[in-house]
């Protein structure tokens, strides 16, 4: 056996990694992964702002959370947001969490109800990852 390093895994070996995991993670409780993305549109159909989120076990994973400049300040966030959480009620979830680096959007969460529960410093060393959650 072999171990072996790559920064541009197949895809197809990425998700027999996660898949395998998630059939271990059945044996205890069923998996009832769904993703959950959710778009801002122009009137060219080009995206001004998206959210990439999953819903499992009872719980909203925020992954990715983005707006364009034109939209800041503008409330798109706010309203991604509460989609995803209306979504993720609908779909049987009690929970969000989410993560954010102190240079991004942590104040942004925390008026959403969004509370620390986690920090970890020094990427780059020089930056803060926050994990918040909420109960929904």
């Amino acid at each position: 056996m072999k171990i072996t390093i790559t920064d541009k895994p197949a895809a197809a070996d990425e998700e027999y990694v996660i898949d395998s995991l998630w059939t271990h993670n059945a044996k205890t409780t069923p998996v009832d992964i769904h993703p959950l993305f959710l778009t801002l549109r122009d009137e060219q159909n080009q995206i001004m702002a998206g959210l990439v989120a999953r819903t499992w076990w009872g719980g909203l994973e925020v992954q990715y959370l983005w707006v364009s400049d034109d939209c800041r300040g503008k409330g798109v966030g706010r309203d991604l947001m509460q989609n995803a959480e209306q979504e993720a009620k609908k779909r049987g979830c009690h929970m969000a969490y989410v993560d954010t680096f102190d240079f991004q959007a942590r104040g942004f969460y925390e008026k959403l109800g969004y509370s620390v529960y986690g920090e970890l410093g020094d990427y780059a060393h020089q930056h803060t990852r926050h994990y918040l959650a909420k109960k929904l």
